[in-house]
């Protein structure tokens, strides 16, 4: 028997009818999909932007004040919505940058060169596969370097030469190797040499003043990152990290009564060694395993300083030890949670007289999860910490237990998301470092951690038509109070002074951000700004007799705002940055002579790019920094340079 199957029988022209289908929608960026309050630079941006640390590029970030003491070598920590430096952390490549000694990063050692983003986070990432320490801060510096990309070749090798102003050479190389199918080799070397000198105004009254040369603020330094990467499968790999930091610099000091000379000098030598294991065990479990050890080791030399030596030379140094477990489970394809257990110990020794020695055994264990509707998305973690410590000499301080809760809400008020409102909270805190519990005269080992609690309602919203490629704006209103905070006062007299916690700080302020890229017009030229404004208000509410009551905290400014446009036209990139800080005071007292003046500071670039065919790509640029030379200070006594200009060529094969 015969059977005739016309299903199966397929007309002629059939396929020929289909057509092609185009989809086009916009991908967010990551601020305008993120619950907490998040800031991002690309690697597109960076190559763009005026600087040589990661300091110069999170100052365009709104709500961020950055304590720079000038020069390019001079120190260079952040503070996030008036939180206090100790209350931010930075990672990089999923490694914190940790100082036990005062709880500050000195992002002045975090180069710029052969990074792939810079992302900024008001409390934590929505990423659950991250550790523990994640969550122990308000806010997050997240760093990553370039990703190993290799198209048709086996290795990838970048030059780059940098000079100009204040004597600078700085030499960069970046190599990138492909070992067969399963092993990846990295590794880079950033070299900085700058005698440092700028000339300042020096004031010494009405029509007095004049033109002199800051001194003693040049830099050495020598900055080695290496790693292997090994691939074992698609669902483990296996990455070794090693970082090597070494610097020699000048310390300008403060200009006090028309003295502008010094003769502090600043070393430091810091190395880690790092692991991280990842195995997605299915579909649902995966595990993360960080390994670190690190060494630190800081000189300080004052050749000058009043005391029976006639000199003032100490060293500090210190070990951290550090393992973290990650688990993350998908329940169901809306909900996902992640338990994450990090053990790391914190020692410090210093060649000071019956120095304590101490010694911090931290715990630290967060559940975190993230639950995802068509509409709306929640997050929540609570962190718990145990910090236990002992000293070699004196007392010690108590052992401390806290938990840490965390909240964020979305809502999308359109269903494609394209507008939504959020909410977040956080209640951290962040504990005494070993200056403020164990420094000579001034530690104080009964401190109590110092607390905040976080509060921020945003808007966000991005879409794109006509000549408008992508269009974004975030809008946030904030909320921080901080408690016991800490703070230095004198105690029987003006010399000897203690640490206390009797600090508390109100701060509320608002934040808007736009982004603007246009479309390529006639395939030529496109159009790329970037625009944050910051308005905050961070009081001393500690006490009602006190002259500081209600008082704008020190070097907080009421406003600051940025701006960053590009215009690329073929292969140049025309940038123009400017930055605004509006007046500040140097002292708890908002009285004229505290006060510090606010300043504009307009940056200019040009770059080009050259490719081969060979696969060479060679890129040009030349930049302008502080272009109407303006004399300004970010802190007190400590002027900045003025109008400066570099050259630098990078060579991409």
């Amino acid at each position: 028997m015969f059977f005739t199957l016309f299903a199966q029988n397929e007309k002629p022209d059939t396929v020929y009818q289909i057509r092609e289908v185009e989809i086009k929608d916009l991908r967010p960026r990551l601020k305008d999909k993120s619950l907490s309050p998040v800031q991002q630079i690309t690697k597109h941006e960076i190559e763009r932007m005026s600087g040589f640390s990661v300091a110069e590029a999170i100052n365009h970030f709104s709500g961020v004040t950055i304590k720079d003491y000038g020069g390019v070598g001079g120190l260079k920590t952040v503070m996030v919505r008036s939180l206090g430096a100790n209350h931010t952390a930075v990672f990089v490549d999923g490694i914190q940058f940790s100082d036990a000694a005062t709880g500050q990063v000195d992002l002045g050692k975090i180069s710029l060169n052969n990074k792939e983003d810079i992302s900024m986070y008001v409390g934590q990432s929505n990423d659950l596969s991250q550790p523990a320490r994640y969550y122990a801060a308000a806010s997050v510096i997240d760093i990553k370097s370039l990703k190993k990309e290799f198209f048709n070749k086996n290795y990838n090798l970048n030059y780059g030469l940098k000079t100009g102003s204040f004597g600078l050479l700085q030499n960069n190389i970046l190599t990138q190797g492909k070992i067969g199918d399963k092993l990846f080799a990295g590794f880079s070397a950033n070299i900085i040499t700058a005698n440092g000198e700028y000339p300042f105004l020096l004031k010494y009254g009405q029509n007095l003043d004049s033109v002199i040369t800051r001194e003693n603020s040049d830099i050495k330094s020598l900055l080695i990152d290496a790693d292997v990467e090994y691939r074992i499968n698609g669902k483990q790999t296996i990455l070794y990290k090693s970082y090597f930091y070494n610097s020699e610099r000048g310390l300008p000091g403060a200009v006090v009564f028309y003295n502008p000379f010094s003769r502090q000098r600043l070393w430091n030598k810091d190395f880690y060694n790092a692991i991280k294991y990842r195995l997605k065990v299915n579909e649902k479990i995966s595990l993360y395993t960080n390994l670190k050890f690190s060494r630190n080791k800081l000189k300080y030399l004052d050749p000058e300083y009043l005391n029976e030596e006639g000199r003032l030379d100490n060293i500090y140094l210190q070990h951290e030890f550090y393992i973290s477990q990650v688990v993350r489970y998908q329940i169901i394809d809306s909900l996902s949670i992640a338990l994450a257990s990090d053990f790391f110990v914190n020692t410090m020794d210093a060649n000071l007289y019956n120095y304590a020695g101490p010694v911090r055994f931290n715990y630290l264990t967060s559940l975190a999860a993230n639950y995802r509707l068509t509409r709306i998305d929640f997050d929540a973690s609570i962190l718990s910490t145990i910090v236990k410590e002992k000293t070699l000499r004196g007392e010690t301080a108590p052992d401390r237990f806290k938990l840490s809760p965390s909240f964020a809400a979305g809502y999308k008020i359109l269903e494609d998301g394209k507008i939504r409102i959020k909410f977040f909270y956080k209640d951290i805190f962040r504990m005494p470092s070993f200056n403020d519990l164990y420094y000579t005269l001034v530690g104080n080992n009964n401190l109590r951690p110092e607390n905040a609690k976080q509060y921020n309602f945003g808007l966000s919203a991005y879409t794109g038509f006509r000549y408008f490629k992508f269009l974004s704006f975030n809008a946030n209103l904030f909320y921080n109070k901080v408690t016991d905070k800490i703070v230095a006062i004198p105690t029987k007299n003006l010399f000897v002074w203690s640490m206390q916690n009797i600090g508390v700080v109100d701060v509320r302020g608002f934040d808007l951000q736009t982004y603007i890229e246009s479309i390529k017009f006639f395939e030529i030229f496109k159009i790329v700004s970037t625009a944050n404004y910051t308005f905050q208000k961070a009081l001393d509410i500690t006490n009602p007799q006190s002259p500081t009551y209600k008082n704008q905290i020190p070097y907080i400014p009421f406003e600051s705002f940025s701006l960053r446009n590009s215009i690329e036209i073929l292969n140049f990139a025309f940038n123009y940055n400017v930055l605004f800080n509006g007046f500040r005071f140097a002292l708890g007292e908002n009285i004229y002579q505290n006060m510090i003046p606010g300043w504009w500071i307009t940056d200019l670039s040009v770059n080009y790019e050259k490719s081969f065919e060979n696969k060479l790509v060679a890129c040009l640029k030349f930049e302008v920094n502080n272009l109407y030379d303006v004399q300004y200070e970010v802190i007190r006594s400590f002027p900045m340079p003025g109008r400066s200009y570099f050259v630098s060529l990078l060579l991409k094969y």
